[in-house]
């Protein structure tokens, strides 16, 4: 018990090591990129380009600022509960989206923002999984059932984070023309 007791606290400080990458590079990455991006994935290109041409890194360091409350409010609700479950489907459906960031490199074949982060926490992440279902012998139905409830939580809050984040560049427009 105690060694998920700790990796728990892992979790906020995973989260951002990789987080700082895209927060540092996604801007500058596109911007060098994007004609490449729109010559090998036209269609991709078609909704990501006007996405990331939007995108402030003011907004997307709110965006992140808000996935970090909820791992920090899942972190610490764990602890206090004792109850790791609902830690486990967030901490699991991360770990998936450490996965997804590979693929848009191989697909690239290069280079793409968070692929270095994700690549160096994979093994990590996942280590510390394996040890989560092990420690609680969780079945794959159990398991199943609160991946399912993090991949909810994560999606419900990024689709928050993301109308906050275009409210939030609006905000950050009108206060510098004031």
């Amino acid at each position: 018990m105690s060694d998920v007791r700790f990796i728990v606290w892992l979790f906020p400080i995973i989260f951002m090591f990789h987080d700082f990458e895209e927060i540092i590079f996604i801007k500058p990455w596109f911007e060098r990129n994007r004609e490449r991006v729109r010559e090998r994935f036209p269609r991709v290109a078609k909704r990501l380009l006007p996405f990331t041409d939007a995108l402030t890194t003011p907004s997307l360091s709110l965006g992140v600022a808000g996935m970090y409350v909820l791992v920090c409010a899942v972190t610490v609700s764990a602890q206090i509960t004792g109850q790791y479950l609902v830690w486990f489907g967030v901490f699991f459906a991360f770990t998936v989206h450490l996965l997804v960031h590979c693929i848009p490199s191989f697909a690239f074949r290069g280079y793409v923002p968070a692929v270095a982060t994700s690549v160096a926490c994979l093994p990590v992440c996942s280590y510390m999984n394996v040890l989560f279902i092990q420690t609680y012998e969780l079945g794959l139905n159990q398991a199943a059932s609160f991946v399912a409830v993090g991949c909810v939580l994560m999606a419900a809050t990024r689709l928050i984070m993301q109308i906050a984040m275009r409210k939030f560049d609006r905000w950050l427009y009108a206060y510098k023309n004031r």
